[in-house]
């Protein structure tokens, strides 16, 4: 699709969305602005995404160092970036939207139920979803058009070459938090879906200790979680991106199934069963009764955040890509980011329309315990969590030890790590049981500055040095660049006071 048309799209999906639910004026007042600023530039590129039109034209691989006007910047880095990539484009495709897809999506309903139960809402919602789609992917393809420009192999070496190295460990530090909270919300949701499967089982005691969610959650903490972080290696443990990726799959599928066949409406199968243990007071779905609040569509937004955050990975996608160019970046991105935006409509529409405004922050606790199906989804979502986690837990290690800069770490060290982070994570996991105020706060918060601003800065600092000698213009991307960072801060800022008051007070109702 050429650039144009996708950033028309993204401007007109912002500007609906901001009048749907009726955001602060000055939203629309800057999508109008962008809008114009699109407009006058949109015909100078046509490569997917708009990004290094004149790279596509010229059709060169994207080897940074062997462009001239490159040198200011290659003489600060070690080498450049190395593009010797064999997986194909599908097989990228398909690896990119399980690093993009994550528990974000079970949360995605909940988000919408706490802005409105109105369904009519449910239109800029998706909007909503989209339009950050296009926004993350965006950035994600700036984040790799940085490693090009600087020979960066990672995120963090991008920032060193471009903002500095003095402060290379702000994103660093970013990374280690955003793992640490990534793995805080798996211990959360393998505690709420093992309680479900217990209660399924019919299980209330085991060895004359109570089963419940704080149980559960020391227990599988001590007993499962932390030997397998403990592996020497993690590479049998891979299968666990596949089971998850199905688990997801099948989850949504299960949902628009039971969206379809009204089990959960009253008179239903599934209503009969959660009144009666819930109790008269239970409340199954609720539509038209609260209205909408669009201040708190930022929960969503924060939500949806957390739901694309991927970017710290783009150099090693672009690495990994084979016949790396940068239309094929592009089209890989493009593809990726819309196939998880799929995933999260499928969600947050099956999801509200099944529950409304009652959709809680992780979707499968709306569902009866006596469900079959949705036994299933918890089942396969509650394993892969716990054998994928301690390739999160690697990640959280490897960027921990980056930032106290521990080049070669003893076993034993490596094992301290572990044993501390378990316990940190199954403390915060006890403590914390709303899954869709952790996910919109951390998402906020963490994830607007690692999707929005830092690959934005970044690229606008390479910019300016790449064209320091050229005296080329520095373009519309630098320009949408300074946009983003403005705007991911005052997102990130203002979406988690508003998770926060929502959280903690009775201000916004």
């Amino acid at each position: 699709m050429p650039a144009s048309s996708i950033r028309a799209t993204l401007v007109v999906a912002m500007a609906s969305t901001c009048a749907a639910f009726h955001l602060p004026g000055a939203m629309p007042r800057a999508s109008l602005g962008l809008s114009r600023t699109l407009a006058m530039t949109s015909r100078k590129s046509h490569s997917p995404l708009g990004l290094f039109p004149e790279a596509q034209s010229r059709g060169f691989p994207l080897v940074a160092p062997q462009r001239e006007n490159l040198k200011p910047l290659q003489a600060s880095s070690a080498g450049g970036l190395e593009l010797k990539g064999e997986t194909p484009m599908p097989g990228m495709i398909a690896n990119l939207m399980k690093n993009i897809v994550g528990s974000g999506v079970l949360c995605v309903a909940g988000g919408v139920a706490a802005a409105t139960d109105q369904k009519a809402a449910l239109i800029p919602a998706v909007l909503i979803a989209f339009a950050f789609a296009a926004i993350a992917g965006y950035c994600f393809t700036l984040v790799g058009r940085v490693s090009l420009m600087t020979g960066a192999n990672s995120y963090t070496q991008g920032w060193a070459k471009t903002v500095g190295e003095s402060t290379a460990w702000i994103p660093n530090l970013i990374v280690v938090f955003k793992t640490w909270s990534a793995c805080l919300i798996y211990s959360m949701i393998i505690g709420d879906l093992f309680t479900d499967l217990a209660v399924t089982a019919g299980i209330s005691t085991f060895a004359g200790i109570g089963v419940n969610r704080v149980s559960i959650l020391i227990a599988s903490h001590l007993f499962g979680l932390l030997p397998l972080c403990l592996l020497r290696s993690f590479s049998a443990l891979s299968f666990a991106s596949v089971l998850g990726i199905g688990g997801l799959l099948f989850t949504g599928v299960f949902m628009v199934m039971r969206m379809l066949d009204g089990s959960y409406l009253p008179g239903g199968k599934f209503y009969s069963a959660l009144m009666t243990s819930g109790g008269a007071g239970t409340i199954v779905s609720s539509f038209d009764v609260m209205g909408t609040s669009p201040i708190k569509s930022l929960i969503l937004i924060s939500m949806l955040t957390n739901s694309y955050l991927c970017h710290y990975n783009a150099p090693k996608f672009m690495r990994e890509l084979k016949d790396a160019s940068i239309s094929r970046f592009n089209q890989m991105t493009g593809a990726a980011f819309f196939g998880a935006f799929g995933l999260n409509a499928v969600y947050m529409i099956a999801g509200f329309l099944t529950f409304g405004g009652a959709a809680q922050g992780l979707i499968l606790n709306n569902f009866a315990t006596s469900d079959a199906l949705a036994t299933i989804a918890r089942g396969a979502i509650a394993f892969s969590i716990l054998f994928g986690y301690p390739l999160t837990f690697e990640g959280f290690r490897t960027s921990a030890l980056e930032f106290a800069k521990v080049n070669a770490p003893t076993q034993r060290r490596k094992d301290a790590i572990a044993i501390g982070f378990i316990a940190s994570v199954c403390m915060g996991a006890i403590v914390l049981s709303d899954l869709g105020v952790v996910v919109a706060f951390l998402g906020a918060l963490l994830g607007s500055f690692v999707i929005y601003v830092f690959p934005s800065l970044m690229y606008r600092k390479a910019r300016e040095i790449e064209v320091a000698t050229t005296k080329e213009e520095l373009g519309i991307d630098h320009t949408i660049a300074g946009a983003l960072i403005g705007g991911g801060v005052g997102l990130g800022l203002l979406g988690a006071a508003v998770v926060f008051l929502k959280a903690t007070t009775k201000i916004l109702g």
